[in-house]
C-alpha cells in the first residue's frame, strides 16, 4: 500500500530510533559534507554506523575525523565487496527499529530525520518513507536546470497523470537512491536484504516494500539531496542497467499484480500501464523474465541468473539503449 503524500538511549518512548547507514566507497572528496548532514539534523539520530568498502582514498579517515563529535558513531573498513553488501552489512551491525541510508556522495536535508518520525508516529507500522529530492553537482552547488532535472521532472509528471505511485516508480525511480530510503528494520529482514545488484537494489527494495508493506511517499518536501557526477555508478554501463531494471520489473509484476492499479482496474490503468510499457522499451525480455521467474527459488537467485555474465551479450541486445 502506497500513502500519496555508542548508542545513545532513546529518551521518548513514542520516538522510533533510526540508526544512519553510511556505505563509503573513494568518496574523500564528499564525505565530510554528507556526515555534517547527519550531524545537523533537526533531530538526531540514535546512531551512525560507516563501513569503507576498500576505499583506495583518505575518505576513511576524514570520515572518521568528521563523526569523532558524535558519541553515537562507530567506524569500519573491509575489503570491498560491494554495495548491496556493505549495505546489509552496516544494517545488520546497526540497532534501530528504523534504518536511513546515506550514500557518501550524498546529503540529508536538515529536517529529513524529523520528518520520518513524524510519520513513523502518525502511520505506526509504515515499511518504508521516502520524500523529494534536490539534485547537486559535483561542488555542491544546487541545480535547477539540466538533464537530470528534465528527468525528475518528467518522471513526476507520470505519477501526477497516473496517480499510480508503484507503477510510477517502475517507468522512472523518481525516489532516485537508497539515501532517500528510511525503513523498518523489520522490511529489511523479511525482504532478505537488499539483493545481488548492481544499479538497481534500490529499486528492488522499493518494489518489495509496495508488494509486502506499506509506503510513504512524502512528495511536498524535500528530504536528500542527490548528488550528480561522472562518477555516479548509474552511469557505468547503461544497458546493464536496463537489464537489472527489466528483471526488477519482472518480478515486481509477479509480486504485485493487480495491486499496481486502482481498485477498479479501469481503462485509465490500461493507459497508464500501455504507456509504462512503451517508455521501458524491453517488453521482450520482461516478458522472457516473467515466463521464467518460477524457475527460481529466491529474489536473488532470478538476479543472480539475469546478472551473470554468461548472458550477458542476449540480455544487451534484448534492450534499446
Amino acid at each position: 500500500m502506497a500513502i500519496f503524500k555508542s548508542r545513545r538511549v532513546n529518551a521518548n518512548p513514542t520516538t522510533p530510533t533510526i540508526s544512519v547507514v553510511v556505505p563509503l566507497y573513494n568518496h574523500a572528496r564528499y564525505i565530510e559534507a554528507a556526515l555534517e548532514s547527519v550531524i545537523s539534523q533537526s533531530s538526531p539520530a540514535d546512531e551512525v554506523i560507516l563501513i569503507d568498502d576498500g576505499s583506495s582514498d583518505n575518505g576513511f579517515e576524514i570520515a572518521q575525523h568528521t563523526l569523532a563529535k558524535m558519541a553515537c558513531a562507530r567506524v569500519y573498513k573491509q575489503e570491498n565487496a560491494g554495495a548491496h553488501n556493505t549495505l546489509n552489512r552496516a544494517i545488520s551491525i546497526s540497532r534501530g527499529e528504523y534504518v536511513a541510508v546515506l550514500n557518501s556522495d550524498d546529503a540529508f536535508a536538515a529536517t529529513k530525520l524529523a520528518r520520518c518520525r513524524s510519520v513513523i508516529n502518525e502511520s505506526p507500522g509504515v515499511g518504508l518513507i521516502a520524500g523529494a529530492v534536490g539534485i547537486m553537482d559535483d561542488d555542491g552547488v544546487s541545480l535547477k536546470t539540466g538533464v537530470t532535472i528534465d528527468w525528475l521532472a518528467r518522471a513526476r509528471q507520470f505519477l501526477a497523470n497516473t496517480q499510480l505511485p508503484q507503477l510510477a516508480l517502475m517507468n522512472e525511480n523518481f525516489v532516485t537512491t537508497t539515501s532517500n530510503m528510511v525503513f523498518a528494520r523489520s522490511l529489511w529482514t523479511v525482504a532478505g536484504g537488499f539483493q545481488p545488484l548492481r544499479y538497481c537494489h534500490d529499486l528492488d527494495f522499493l518494489m518489495y516494500a509496495f508488494a509486502h508493506s506499506s509506503v510513504h511517499l512524502d512528495l511536498e518536501q524535500e528530504h536528500i539531496v542527490y548528488r550528480v557526477h561522472e562518477r555516479n555508478t548509474i552511469k557505468e554501463d547503461l544497458a546493464k542497467v536496463r537489464v537489472e531494471i527489466a528483471a526488477v520489473t519482472a518480478q515486481a509484476l509477479f509480486d504485485s499484480g493487480p495491486r499496481l492499479f486502482s481498485a477498479g482496474l479501469n481503462e485509465h490503468d490500461l493507459g497508464a500501464f500501455l504507456t509504462f510499457l512503451r517508455n521501458k522499451q524491453f517488453t521482450e525480455l520482461l516478458a522472457f523474465f516473467q515466463t521464467i521467474l518460477p524457475a527460481f527459488p529466491t529474489r536473488g537467485a532470478f538476479y543472480e541468473y539475469a546478472a551473470n555474465a554468461r548472458n550477458a551479450t542476449a540480455f544487451r541486445a534484448a534492450v534499446t539503449v
